[in-house]
């Protein structure tokens, strides 16, 4: 009987053993599939983590990161007014806030159309946009990884406006790049995604036109710190669905100096796409939260999902419609409409591909 017992206990004690062991393989390799994102030391970034889970390790892991790109929001004058009508600060993404268009890439980025700051000063020009410092902690909440400030509409609170902006930004936890007048350091930023370094660079030519030795400058370190160097682009002009020639002649100067990617806003409308040396230029997303109600095209955006990696770069296009400053998603009819307006815009070589709402390019390196 004692042995019988003592036979038991052994067998008890294996059993728990060996289910120590498999937690601890299943802990492990949920550990090797999961994700980070670290924004780099030389960033200005202040040391909020963004990072969600430990790097993969493992050797046969693939090497790539998505990134979901949306265009202007703007949280001032009647976007505010909506907002504090419903008592909900989320009010403006309702809509895409669960919708895996939106949150399944592992970094989402947008243009934020102007600062966050707890002082509003003389306006200094007829426009003149100031978001609330809770909207900050709003963004993270909602899932904005990060935001350009290369616009302009950042400094509508002066300098001190856009350092108030950045500082609330970075402290919710939001990587800021960009400047409205500068081509420097605060341009770039450099995230590490699944082992894979993607460099965003913000560069606004709407304020004043881009120093081209400044902005090779900031080139050239993003080449050296990242894997891909994916640009946005404040340019252009307002209210029309084709990029100017100057727009299309520094798309192809950024990728000379080597972008990945180029993606753009401003016009407040969609604009076409472009192919050049096999790189893609995505010369405006429109607006993605605004009040601009007055015309089909400023109620209109597109949203890109970019993926990365080693072997290719992949562009999801989501066409959007904006009502009472809510975004969401289109589909079906809608969606194939919107698409075919998009490729009526684009290279002729991308038709296809546009009409599919995908595009596929080999990787190269910049």
């Amino acid at each position: 009987m004692v042995k019988f017992r003592s036979l038991v206990t052994a067998a008890a004690f294996l059993l728990v053993a060996c289910g120590l062991v498999a937690v601890g393989s299943f802990m492990a390799a949920r550990k090797i599939q999961s994700s980070e994102i670290i924004v780099l030391a030389d960033s200005p970034f202040n040391g909020q983590s963004l990072v969600t889970a430990e790097l993969p390790t493992a050797p046969d892991v693939k090497r790539s990161a998505s990134l979901v790109f949306v265009g202007d929001i703007m949280l001032d004058r009647h976007v505010l007014e909506r907002i504090n009508q419903t008592k909900d600060d989320t009010y403006p993404f309702h809509k895409i806030m669960t919708d895996a268009r939106f949150t399944s890439a592992d970094v989402q980025i947008a243009n934020l159309e102007g600062p966050i700051t707890n002082v509003r000063r003389p306006p200094v020009k007829s426009i003149d946009f100031a978001f609330d410092p809770r909207f900050a902690v709003v963004l993270r909440q909602i899932g904005f990884d990060a935001v350009s400030q290369a616009n302009n509409h950042t400094f509508d609170q002066g300098r001190a406006g856009q350092e108030d902006s950045r500082h609330f930004l970075q402290d919710a936890g939001i990587e800021v790049f960009g400047d409205e007048l500068e081509e420097n350091n605060a341009s770039l930023a450099t995230l590490f995604v699944h082992g894979r370094r993607v460099s965003l660079v913000g560069f606004n030519s709407v304020s004043d036109m881009v120093d081209r030795k400044s902005a090779a400058d900031v080139m050239n370190k993003a080449r050296q710190d990242a894997d891909s160097v994916v640009v946005f682009m404040h340019w252009g002009e307002e209210y029309r669905d084709h990029p100017t020639r100057s727009q299309e002649e520094f798309g192809r100067w950024l990728i000379d100096n080597g972008a990945s990617i180029v993606i753009g806003g401003h016009p407040h409308w969609t604009e076409g796409i472009a192919l050049y040396k096999g790189k893609p230029i995505v010369y405006s997303l429109g607006n993605f939260v605004f009040d601009q109600d007055w015309s089909k095209e400023t109620m209109q955006g597109l949203a890109v999902k970019v993926l990365l990696s080693d072997e290719e770069t992949q562009i999801e296009l989501n066409p959007i419609q904006i009502d009472k400053s809510q975004p969401h998603f289109v589909d079906g009819a809608e969606r194939e409409d919107r698409l075919r307006e998009i490729a009526s815009l684009s290279d002729t070589a991308l038709t296809s591909q546009i009409l599919q709402g995908h595009i596929i390019l080999p990787f190269s390196q910049p």
